[in-house]
This record gives structure tokens, sequence and C-alpha cells, in this order.
């Protein structure tokens, strides 16, 4: 016997969260494409895959689905949150919060409260973020996703000592969360003289297991680089991507590093790939700025920015990055 479309459609949604969940995003993505074109009115499957689309940034159509689902149901709270996440990665956290909120109107799932929560710790509104957390638990004491929400936003607000028994917390019940482990390290070594922490984090770093904690490398780089130390710092980028190839903290950080050795040519082929990874960051974006003008590779950052604005939906500003560029390379051309 045939199943019946509804039942369909359910297994199908559920089928695309578990290979989102394995962030297998394009197998999701065609599975929902798939199935749009035979239920194009479908609102839930428009709004899973616009959600879908917001983490492969195509961003355009994504929100272009998610107005379709509001056109067919005002208020649906997927769409709304779909509206917030793709703001939230272009750091528009204002407008992001403003649709967050309206989804939780009539949604209070944990997702959507740890995203309202991430959105004020960017804005730094860390009390707002703050208070919401310990509400989520005092009624829920035990989830330790917010635990480490909490560790992080004690971290933002400078109070190491109530950051460090949320991390402590939350490693009881996931100690092989390897992030986690990494920040309260970081707050027990914040007042340490910077030779002595790299001393620790080296030997800890020959102990088994911990060698290969990227975010550890990540650690020693940052304590590396306040001692100026850059050549040693992107050296340890370079181990955590070997660990994790294509660690986008690692390849942006790499990038910065070099380009404080001032071997920029190097750091153009890291910080092109983070910005293509990310191009809504800013200082990624400066940064290639002033090492097209130092290398005299106008040409290049032109064509580099009309690369990104054909090849990602929504980021039309860099325009400006362009006109900037050319008029530049004009100048020049004219003093020649």
């Amino acid at each position: 016997m045939a199943q019946n479309p509804y039942m369909q459609v359910k297994d199908i949604l559920s089928e695309a969260i578990q290979l989102k969940k394995k962030q297998k995003y394009n197998e999701a993505k065609t599975l929902l494409r798939d199935t749009l074109d035979k239920y194009p009115d479908n609102r839930y499957i428009k709004a899973s895959l616009a959600d879908t689309l917001s983490r492969t940034g195509e961003l355009e159509e994504s929100l272009q689905l998610a107005d379709e689902v509001l056109n067919q149901k005002p208020g649906d709270s997927r769409a709304l949150i779909v509206k917030g996440n793709v703001n939230f990665y272009k750091r528009n956290y204002e407008k992001a919060l403003e649709f967050f909120e309206q989804a939780r109107e009539n949604n209070e799932s944990n997702y959507l409260i740890s995203r309202i929560i991430r959105t004020y710790i960017r804005l730094k509104e860390y009390e707002n973020a703050l208070n919401i957390c310990q509400k989520k638990l005092d009624e829920e004491p035990d989830n330790t996703s917010f635990q480490k929400l909490m560790g992080s936003i004690y971290e933002k607000m400078g109070e190491t000592e109530m950051a460090a028994q949320y991390y402590d917390k939350y490693l009881d019940e996931n100690p092989e969360d390897e992030f986690a482990y990494k920040e309260k390290l970081k707050l027990k070594m914040k007042d340490k003289d910077p030779k002595k922490a790299v001393k620790e984090l080296k030997t800890l770093l020959k102990v088994g297991s911990r060698s290969d904690n990227v975010f550890l490398h990540h650690l020693l780089a940052e304590k590396l680089e306040k001692l100026d130390r850059y050549e040693e710092a992107f050296a340890e980028y370079e181990k955590s991507l070997e660990i994790e190839p294509g660690n986008d903290f690692a390849i942006k950080q790499a990038g910065f590093s070099l380009y404080k050795m001032e071997d920029y040519e190097k750091a153009l082929d890291y910080l092109k790939e983070a910005f293509r990874n990310d191009p809504s960051d800013y200082y990624i974006k400066a940064t290639l700025v002033s090492i097209f003008k130092k290398t005299n590779k106008l040409q290049e950052g032109i064509d580099f920015f009309k690369e990104i604005i054909n090849n990602n939906q929504g980021f039309n500003k860099l325009w400006g990055t362009v006109k900037k560029l050319s008029k530049e390379l004009g100048d020049t051309k004219d003093e020649d």
C-alpha cells in the first residue's frame, strides 16, 4: 500500500533533520528540493529547505523561501528563525534579535532560546543573556547546553570564577568537549605570565590525546602571539589544521599571523580562503585590502572581491570595496 503524502513528508523531514545533525547539508538540500518539486506548496518542506540553505551560505534563496512560508502562514516560527539566523550570519545582530523575538511569541524551544542568548552575547548585552539563561537553568538545572552558555556569558563579563564553575559543571557530564576544556584552561591562565602559560601548554600538549586537541593548539598560538612570537603561533595553527583540515578559525588566524610576520604573499592564500568561508568578516576584508595595497595587487583584489560577490548571495555591499580599489588603481595608473 502506498504511503500517504502526509506520512511521506513527515518521514522526509525527519530524514533531513538527521542529515543536518551530521552536517550533511548538501544531501539534505537535494532531498528537500526533490520533495518540494512534488509538494510545491508544503510550507514545512520550504521551511526546512530554507534552514538548510542558510547553513550552506545560499542566504538570499533561504530568505526568499522563508518569506514564502510567512506569506502562507504569518508568524511561522520556523521561517522567522531562518530569517534570524541569516541576519546573525551576516552580523546584523539587532535585526536577527527582532526575528528571534517574533518567533518566540509561539515557540519556546531550547534551540530558539539559545539563539536569542547567543545574539545578546554578540550585542554585548550580557545582563539580558544572563537573565534568560538563568531562567532556563532554574527550569532545567541539569541542562548542560545552558550550563555551557552560562560559562560563556560569565567569561565575557569577566567573571572568571563563575565562568569556571559552569564550565566545570558542564565538563563533568561532557568531558569529551575539547572546546569547553580549552575555555576552562583559558580562564585559569588568564592572569598567568604568557611565558609560563606557553610552557604549561606545551607540556600539556605532549600528554596522550591532548596533542590532538585543536583548541589547545589555538590557545597556545594565542599566548605565543602575546609574546610577538608569530612564527611559532603560525606553526601551532598549522598543526591544528593537520588535525582538522578546513578549520575556519585556524585558517583565519594563520593568515593574521603571517600578516604580522609581513609574509604577505602567503597570508593572502590563507585570508582569501578565510574570506570565502565568511564574507561578512570585516577584519579579514580590511586585512586583505591592506595586503592588496601593500603588494600593489589592486587588480587581483578587485577580481577577488567580484568573485565573492558573484559566488555569494547577499553581499552586494562589497561593490563599495571594489569601487575603492578601482579608484586607487586608476589613480596609480594616472601617476604612471
